[in-house]
């Protein structure tokens, strides 16, 4: 008679676990890191970044950076959808616009669509954009006007 419980016996096995290679891990990882949004960039250069090469599927990279960096911006997602955003690409189009004067390429110093400067950085805990973007108020921010976020001091 084996040691075993009478109860061990009647579970299914459980399936064998995949073993991966330490270069797929790897591979892996980067794709994470890119999704993740860095300490300090704003949801306005997070959202350009991941719809540049990622699709829209609804508020998920709003989402996603407001858990992560934000996690009490919770009126975000009763609030863009009042502003005309109601998935991620009509966030982008509806309640951020680029800042002109910020994105112009530095060579010669006219607008370029494949010029994207780094993010000027805000501090965590906020859905305002940096100084690159302007956010429209409205709906308890304002009277549904872009302008840029004031300076903290």
């Amino acid at each position: 008679m084996t040691d075993v419980p009478c109860w061990r016996l009647h579970q299914p096995e459980e399936p064998a676990m995949e073993e991966y290679t330490v270069t797929e891990l790897e591979d892996a990882l980067k794709v994470v890191k890119q999704l993740l949004p860095p300490r300090y960039e704003c949801l306005a250069c997070y959202l350009n970044r991941m719809l540049a090469s990622r699709n829209c599927t609804g508020l998920k990279w709003c989402t996603t950076y407001r858990d992560l960096r934000a996690p009490r911006a919770t009126a975000m997602e009763r609030k863009f959808p009042a502003l005309g955003g109601y998935c991620d690409c009509e966030v982008q189009a509806n309640i951020f616009r680029i800042n002109d004067a910020l994105w112009s390429s530095a060579e010669g110093g006219s607008a370029d669509d494949a010029y994207v400067p780094a993010c000027h950085k805000v501090r965590l805990g906020t859905i305002k954009p940096c100084e690159l973007w302007l956010m429209r108020s409205g709906v308890q921010w304002g009277g549904g006007v872009f302008r840029q976020a004031p300076k903290a001091s």
